[in-house]
């Protein structure tokens, strides 16, 4: 991993970067999104970058994934995970959804521009997607 510097302090870049769209990216790096909702779970775990149509924005941890969940279920928790009823539906398409339980948000000040593959990835590697922005700031 690399280095950047955050909050005044250097950090150490994780290794994998979740894209999400708006506004739901930023509700998660704000804490007011604490449940991604998503077709299937994933076995990551531990700090991630998350992604959104402005770069990289933030990180959280993921902590868990619960599930299969339906979308009734899911109703009752729309404070967790902001979606719409409707775009729920939508995006389930009849089968149970999984629910990533984020933690400990931290936003950035000023979104870093990534190198975001084309087409319909989730996962970026940071390191990759920031290139030499990584470095190590004491040129070591």
């Amino acid at each position: 991993m690399g280095w950047r510097w955050g909050f005044g302090k250097a950090m150490r870049t994780p290794e994998l970067g979740l894209i999400v769209r708006e506004p739901y990216a930023t509700d998660i790096v704000s804490g007011e999104k604490t449940w991604e909702i998503r077709r299937y779970p994933t076995h990551v775990r531990g700090r991630i970058g998350i992604i959104s149509p402005r770069g990289w924005i933030g990180t959280v941890v993921l902590a868990d994934v619960r599930g299969p969940v339906s979308v009734e279920v899911l109703r009752r928790y729309r404070t967790r995970h902001r979606a719409d009823p409707a775009f729920l539906e939508a995006y389930a398409r009849g089968r149970p959804l999984y629910v990533w339980i984020l933690t400990d948000p931290q936003a950035f000040p000023e979104p870093i521009p990534v190198r975001r593959p084309r087409g319909p990835i989730v996962w970026i590697r940071l390191e990759e997607a920031l290139g030499a922005r990584t470095a190590d700031p004491n040129g070591t």
